[in-house]
């Protein structure tokens, strides 16, 4: 081998077991605050709309069924 290839072969093998600083970053976006204060809004929103909904149905919602017409000239059935 040249000299130059042992030489890289050196410092690989020495950078190898170095352990690669990456930098903290203070981004309010990145931060443990931000990802709870979505979960939250998140959950409110869902849960909001599911009790909107069951107030719907509760309040507004009209279950009766319409009345069956009644059909004139007809035989009975049996």
């Amino acid at each position: 081998m040249s000299a130059p290839t042992l030489n890289l072969a050196a410092i690989v093998k020495e950078a190898k077991d170095e352990e690669i600083q990456v930098p903290k970053s203070n981004d309010f976006f990145e931060s443990k605050t931000f990802r709870l204060l979505t979960l939250v809004l998140y959950m409110g929103g869902v849960s909001g709309m599911g009790l909107t909904l069951a107030m719907y149905y509760l309040f507004i919602w009209d279950s009766r069924m319409p009345p069956l017409p009644i059909f004139k000239h007809t035989h009975p059935i049996g």
